[in-house]
């Protein structure tokens, strides 16, 4: 069986949701610190005048040490304010219709939930059903790891699920120890995000790491493609 456990992100980039599909468990990992001026609160759109950030204010004053699943909204009406700016840089993509009226319930639904982790569930669900991905999704509370480095953490998770396979990006090379999953005969396999194509977007140069409302909205049911267009290796 294989799992990922990645903190929630604010309507993730195609790459999150490829993780997620590889997944036969997908942990939702918010136990962990929240950090400001990430992906956790904010992404991106591609509008007619290039990327544009969406950013949801969450309270940090007082707040060093508070985990991703304590973080909350600071002011309900951003909701709105996304949803209006989603509208104007994507209503006129070729799939947008077909999407819309269910991206703006999700908003609707989200500006009524005070917690980041609560409102990023909303739409990792959503777009994972848009998708056609069905991968569990649990949240990391359900497994009571509370102890050790991340790696010692992330072992245990697998442990406890009854994972053979940890899944992960490039990126988490950086801090893993490779020996402790080897030593537990648990295999990490690296997602490469380097192959995926393009595709037309409002304004150009095309921007890889946006949203995935930007690829449904100019793909529409060919995004799970897009999804298929990498590469991965076990270490």
């Amino acid at each position: 069986m294989k799992l990922v456990a990645l903190q929630s992100n604010y309507i993730p980039w195609k790459g999150y949701f490829d993780l997620l599909r590889t997944a036969d468990l997908f942990v939702v990992y918010d136990s962990v610190q929240y950090t400001k001026n990430d992906w956790r609160n904010r992404n991106m759109l591609v509008g007619p005048n290039g990327p544009t950030w969406l950013t949801i204010p969450i309270q940090t004053a007082g707040q060093p040490t508070q985990r991703i699943s304590e973080a909350k909204v600071t002011d309900s009406r951003w909701a709105r304010k996304h949803w209006l700016t989603v509208r104007q840089a994507l209503a006129k993509r070729p799939h947008f219709a077909r999407y819309e009226h269910e991206w703006e319930s999700w908003f609707t639904e989200a500006a009524q939930l005070e917690l980041l982790h609560d409102i990023n569930k909303v739409f990792l669900r959503g777009l994972a059903g848009q998708l056609g991905i069905s991968t569990a999704i649990v949240d990391d509370t359900e497994f009571e790891i509370t102890s050790g480095t991340a790696t010692e953490r992330l072992v245990a998770l697998c442990q406890s699920a009854g994972a053979s396979t940890y899944i992960t990006g490039p990126a988490g090379l950086s801090y893993l120890d490779l020996e402790a999953f080897r030593a537990s005969a648990i295999g990490v396999e690296v997602i490469d995000y380097g192959h995926y194509p393009s595709y037309a977007q409002l304004a150009e140069p095309f921007t890889q790491s946006v949203s995935v409302l930007d690829l449904l909205a100019n793909v529409g049911s060919g995004a799970n493609s897009h999804l298929l267009q990498r590469t991965s290796h076990i270490c």
